[in-house]
């Protein structure tokens, strides 16, 4: 097997999610260390932006444009390095999502939703190293599903080799 690779993470909370963060961190983990990659969770900030905490994030969608509320959100990166990815913690989003994986160049980073799933962090961490939604969003042992994370029907959701070895190739990972 590969050396293992690590990626390092800073949580941003506006809302603590109604799942805890910590048990998300340890399903995220635990998802990623079984594969050789391991998050570095960097520490834990209270951002004080009520305007922010229900967040339009538009479609969510790559090809389209960030809107202003995204652009301020993904500002607050505080003491974050450039290849540091930020976990945004918001009450919900509109439209309504579990998370949004849309980033502004240069500023990685995801937002999770409060009612999110224990998967979502872990999902969207995957949007965040490249990953794309699988093709038969029936699939739900994978982590990287199109169903939603709320339909993750495994006890550990799987990665496959090819997603494996596009995180491993991420500018955002490096040897751990």
């Amino acid at each position: 097997m590969p050396s293992d690779v690590s990626f390092r993470l800073h949580i941003k909370i506006l809302k603590e999610p109604f799942i805890s963060i910590r048990n998300m961190v340890k399903f995220m983990t635990d998802v990623y260390s079984a594969h050789g990659v391991r998050p570095d969770v960097l520490g834990r900030e209270e951002l004080s932006l009520p305007d922010l905490r229900i967040l339009d994030v538009g479609s969510c969608d790559h090809a389209a444009p960030l809107t202003g509320e995204q652009q301020e959100l993904f500002s607050n990166r505080n003491d974050a390095g450039p290849k540091d990815v930020i976990a945004y913690f918001v009450e919900q989003t509109i439209p309504p999502l579990n998370g949004c994986a849309r980033f502004p160049a240069g500023k990685p980073g995801l937002v999770v939703a409060h009612m999110s799933s224990r998967w979502t962090l872990a999902h969207e961490i995957g949007h965040v190293l490249g990953l794309d939604h699988v093709r038969d969003p029936a699939d739900h042992r994978s982590l990287m599903t199109g169903s939603g994370t709320l339909e993750i029907g495994s006890i550990l959701p799987v990665l496959s080799a090819a997603e494996i070895k596009r995180i491993r190739s991420s500018p955002l990972t490096r040897p751990a």
